[in-house]
């Protein structure tokens, strides 16, 4: 479905979820009002903006840790190809372009669409495709000012849909360990100093790996940590 504003594109698919809509139900939106992003951060687009979708995706617990890797490669695969920009993945799926944020990406589970034998999954997927200016101190940039032509938002979506159906089918076959060779080759941060928030305080340390669950694996103080989730910001540099 396409809708001119809606507060978020995540609530209209969790919605779905819940009355029974089937994999695929889609919503793109030319503007949101209280979109989110990790975190409960707000993700506010104007109109026109941007490309602000979420899909349904109803799959089996074993691909679904792997999801979000599958659908920041899918991204970054249609962005060399398509338009020969490289960008560089951010756990837990953060696009970056030279240090700067060009897009994001959001799972969440709908509990009581939930099973043991499937997860329903809304995927929110967020492009800055014309976008002006950013908030002082948000380290952004924007599709327009690296490509010649700036594509429509519904065709940047179907192109990352056809895409992301053949990451999907590779994790299919093989979980995320499939995919993670191709998410590391691409991420930016491995390696560097990484500040994890927690309840007793804050754990500096290096992001050395990601595991095979999609944890991100950290050493710090001479332990050894894994997060799947948390507060977690890598200091990167050039991306």
């Amino acid at each position: 479905m396409r809708v001119a504003r809606t507060r978020s594109t995540q609530d209209v698919v969790l919605q779905a979820a819940r009355d029974g809509a089937h994999e695929g139900f889609c919503c793109l939106a030319a503007e949101q009002t209280s979109g989110r992003g990790r975190q409960g951060r707000e993700w506010i687009a104007p109109p026109g903006a941007g490309l602000l979708a979420s899909v349904l995706l109803r799959r089996s617990p074993f691909v679904a840790a792997g999801i979000p890797f599958a659908a920041g490669l899918a991204l970054v695969d249609v962005l060399v190809a398509d338009h020969g920009v490289t960008a560089r993945l951010k756990w837990p799926n953060d696009l970056m372009v030279d240090g700067r944020k060009l897009a994001g990406i959001l799972c969440e589970v709908e509990p009581g669409q939930s099973s043991r034998d499937e997860v329903a999954i809304a995927l929110g997927l967020g492009v800055n495709l014309r976008v002006d200016r950013f908030p002082d101190g948000f380290e952004a940039v924007s599709l327009h000012t690296l490509v010649e032509q700036t594509p429509a938002a519904e065709n940047l979506l179907v192109r990352w849909s056809d895409a992301f159906a053949d990451r999907i089918a590779t994790l299919e076959r093989g979980g995320i360990g499939a995919i993670l060779g191709d998410w590391r080759r691409r991420a930016v941060g491995l390696g560097g100093p990484v500040s994890i928030a927690v309840p007793a305080g804050v754990i500096n340390g290096v992001a050395v790996d990601v595991g095979e669950d999609g944890a991100l694996v950290v050493e710090a103080s001479g332990q050894t940590h894994r997060f799947l989730a948390g507060d977690v910001h890598l200091r990167t540099r050039a991306g």
